[in-house]
Formats: structure tokens, sequence, C-alpha cells
């Protein structure tokens, strides 16, 4: 039931962060994440988890997160979470890619409860505590057209470093504003 509810509450907070689309002059996006890549760094991952979730890639929807760690959630839940997600992701016009902004490290100093989110990490994903590394919040921005103009809205996702790898957490609201 716990898995369900983290589950549910990401899905909310995807599509509340997602409704955010403004207009405003973009750059572009960047040459898509490759699967080898997601691992490499935060905002690969980061990227990685957009993109699977707009273009429909469900394997690359599997590699932001740890081995097996999908699979359990889905078996926990009774659903198939990449379809569930998949579903709470609407918008119109032609998804065209992400580009990395920026980074904050998810420290008190940037006002964020690194302990708690490690201690989420730790319960949600039994990753153990003391094998959590670095921990960020990603801002991705996604691009798309719609009505015939290149449009943008931001992301901000938590990614964390475990063993050399970067996985994806969850995605937050605007309070990652940066």
């Amino acid at each position: 039931m716990r898995k369900l509810s983290v589950v549910l509450v990401t899905v909310f907070v995807f599509v509340f962060v997602f409704a955010g689309c403004g207009k405003k002059e973009v750059s572009g996006p960047e040459a898509p994440v490759t699967a080898e890549q997601v691992h490499t760094d935060g905002q690969y991952a980061a990227r990685a988890y957009v993109e699977s979730l707009l273009n429909g890639d469900k394997t690359l929807f599997l590699e932001c997160y740890p081995d097996g760690f999908i699979d359990e959630l889905n078996a926990s839940a009774g659903v198939d979470v990449y379809e569930e997600y998949r579903k709470a992701v609407k918008y119109s016009g032609e998804f065209l890619g992400t580009s990395f902004v920026d980074y904050k490290d998810f420290i008190q100093q940037n006002g964020f409860d690194d302990q708690y989110m490690r201690s989420r990490i730790n319960s949600v994903m039994a990753i153990p505590y003391e094998d959590i590394g670095i921990i960020r919040v990603e801002k991705i921005s996604a691009y798309f057209v719609y009505d015939g103009e290149q449009v943008n809205t931001n992301f901000f996702v938590v990614v964390f470093e475990y063993q050399g790898s970067w996985y994806v957490i969850e995605s937050i609201s605007g309070k990652g504003e940066f």
C-alpha cells in the first residue's frame, strides 16, 4: 500500500509540475538521452525520466530506477506503473525533446531536508541509508511545438547517486525553482 501511495503522489506531482507549461523564448532540446547515458550523471537520469514519459519509451523509463524496483512496484500496486504515469501525462502538440538547465544539491543550505530524502529513498527503494550518495534536484526543460510555436516547460526531478550510478526518486513542484 505504501508503494501504491508513492506512485499516486508522484503521478499527481508530475501532472502538477507539467501544468506549468508556458510560452517562452527557448533554445531547443539536446540530443535524446541514451540508455547508456542514464546512470552516468544526474542530469541524464532526470532527462531520461521526462523523455520516457513524454515519448512513450518504457525501456528508458525502467533505466531511471534501480534494477527490479519498478517490477516490485508493479506487483505491489497491482498495476503497470509506467502505464499509470503515461495516462497522467497529457499534452497537446509535438514533443521535441529535453535539455538540462541546472541543478541544486538537495541539502539544507538550499532549503531541502536531505535527511528526510535519504530516509525516503531508504524506505521506498530499500537502499541502505549509508550507501546513498549525492542527492540533487535537476531542472529539465521539455520542448514542444504547440499551435505552430515552440514552447517549453520545466520539470524538477530529484535524483540520487548509488554505487556510482544515478537514479530518479521523484519529481517535485516548483519549490525547486532556481
